[in-house]
């Protein structure tokens, strides 16, 4: 519902508008006629361009330029092209041609109109490149003091002396360049050869003098931050070491020189051994060699070592035990007994070795630094001259690469310029055709007046139509009772209808064939000029 409503507003706004409009049509008409005659003046009064062309084929790959790229000479027949091509349209040239064209020539009364004729050439000539060797030259012009005809011939003729200029070609001028050509650049090689000569001789001089700086491999500052990292190094490792010397002071303070232990537990260590022990031993011996004669256990003497044995096996063990208690009671592990026995401490001696190692390997190290610390002190001296020195190297090299480069490029361009003159000065090196002949235009080439008539009757219609809706805007109307209810709060009760009396009725109808009469008529007339222009043809001359 209340999209028919939206519909239904927007049908009277445009109904409101299309009324406002149609009110104000005599309005609208005279502006459709003013702007559309106006406007149809004014392109009548466009003269017609005419344009005439040609089209020229430079064939640059023959024979001879390909001999010479298989020699390694670049021989650019088509730059000499492109360099022609440019200067064609020259100020020299368009004089040549404004005074070999009747027309122009009557045009160039004096400097002023011949400047503003050679502008003119210079901006409508175009020489356009095209593919594979092909080109264009191209001229339009829409001078209106000239006839339609004369234009034309104007076109014609201008092309004809462009496509002359374009294909003559003054050889013995171009011979004569070539040889002062060939003079400047063997002068230059030998100016430049001298140059290299003295820059290799300041280079060699500046080498042997600064050979310290210069020398071995790297430059003098990366050897100096090379000899400082080794300096960090040394005084990193110094101090390494000292920490791992206060490591090992600190360490074998709690580590005795000695340390007391049991005689017996010596016995494999070939010290001192307990007399028990071998008693016991020896008895065992005893034992085993009466056993080994076959006598049985019972016998005296078999039972005689057995009670010695375990007799001295008994007297060992409370030994031991007494040694275990007299260690374990004891509070001073190293006073004197019968008991124990003190031996050199491993770990002590062992610490003690470290400890001299280390020592020795800072006393070392702290030489090494003292040696270093030099060097890299009376590098840092000498360093102050680096960057002078640095500067006047990269100076010398940069001077020496120079003129080399250019040394070399004068020689490669000397050989490549003795070539291309003996190729370039040969009638066969470039081969000149013309493919299209140019011709007098029959026809204008701009602008389009049939498009330009028919935008103006539609700028027209347009204009007409703005001048009616801001009329009937200005001073509005009500014509539907929704309108007339939506500007006023009063109750509208209904409305009556209209009607008009035979009179009225005959006056609107003259009207309404007035203005189809009128609109007819400003049809006819813009046919008309579509008719003019079609079928004019060229002016006479």
């Amino acid at each position: 519902m209340a999209a028919q409503s939206g519909l239904h507003d927007v049908y009277q706004q445009v109904k409101t508008i299309a009324y406002g409009i149609w009110r104000k049509r005599w309005y609208m008409l005279f502006t459709t006629w003013l702007v559309s005659l106006l406007g149809w003046a004014l392109v009548s009064t466009m003269p017609y361009k005419y344009q005439a062309s040609a089209q020229v084929f430079v064939d640059t790959e023959t024979i001879l330029p390909a001999i010479a790229k298989d020699m390694g000479i670049n021989v650019d027949l088509s730059r000499k092209v492109d360099i022609v091509r440019r200067t064609l349209v020259t100020r020299p040239n368009l004089e040549k041609i404004i005074r070999r064209s009747d027309y122009l020539d009557r045009l160039a009364k004096d400097d002023k109109e011949l400047d503003s004729l050679v502008a003119d050439l210079q901006r409508d000539i175009r020489i356009v490149s095209l593919e594979e060797g092909m080109f264009r030259i191209q001229f339009e012009i829409d001078d209106d003091r000239l006839s339609d005809r004369q234009r034309a011939e104007v076109a014609r003729r201008v092309v004809a002396n462009l496509l002359s200029f374009f294909l003559e070609r003054n050889t013995e001028e171009g011979a004569q360049k070539s040889e002062s050509a060939i003079e400047f650049m063997d002068q230059r090689i030998q100016e430049y050869g001298k140059l290299l000569s003295d820059a290799e001789t300041r280079q060699a001089k500046f080498q042997q003098d600064n050979i310290e700086y210069l020398g071995g491999q790297g430059s003098f500052l990366t050897r100096l931050d090379s000899a400082k990292n080794e300096l960090r190094k040394t005084r990193n490792a110094i101090a390494e070491n000292q920490v791992t010397l206060q490591t090992l002071e600190a360490n074998i303070k709690n580590v005795p020189p000695t340390i007391r232990e049991a005689r017996s537990s010596r016995s494999g260590g070939g010290g001192d051994k307990d007399p028990l022990e071998d008693r016991i031993s020896d008895l065992q011996k005893k034992y085993d060699a009466l056993k080994t004669l076959g006598l049985k256990d019972r016998h005296p003497d078999v039972v005689n070592v057995s009670r010695q044995i375990e007799a001295l096996q008994a007297e060992f063990k409370e030994k031991q035990a007494a040694l275990a208690e007299e260690l374990a009671a004891s509070a001073e592990a190293g006073r004197n007994s019968n008991l124990t026995t003190e031996t050199p401490n491993r770990l002590y001696e062992q610490l003690m070795l470290q400890i001299i190692e280390t020592k020795t390997s800072v006393e070392t190290l702290k030489q090494r630094e003292s040696e270093q610390r030099n060097i890299v002190a009376e590098m840092e001296e000498k360093a102050k001259r680096v960057p002078e020195i640095e500067a006047e190297e990269s100076r010398l090299n940069r001077d020496y690469k120079t003129i080399q480069r250019q040394y070399k490029e004068l020689v490669q361009q000397k050989q490549s310029l003795d070539l291309r003159a003996d190729v370039e000065a040969t009638d066969e090196a470039m081969s000149l055709r013309v493919v299209e002949e140019p011709i007098t235009p029959q026809s204008p080439s701009g602008p389009n007046r049939l498009l330009f008539f028919t935008a103006v009757l539609v700028g027209g219609i347009f204009a007409g139509l703005g001048v009616a809706l801001v009329l009937s805007q200005l001073r509005p109307v009500v014509i539907t009772v929704e309108q007339l209810r939506g500007h006023f709060d009063m109750p509208v009760l209904g409305n009556v209808t209209r009607t008009l009396s035979e009179q009225e009725n005959r006056q609107r109808s003259i009207e309404l064939l007035a203005f189809a009469g009128s609109t007819m008529l400003l049809m006819i007339i813009f046919a008309a000029f579509l008719a003019f222009d079609i079928f004019g043809g060229l002016s006479a001359s």
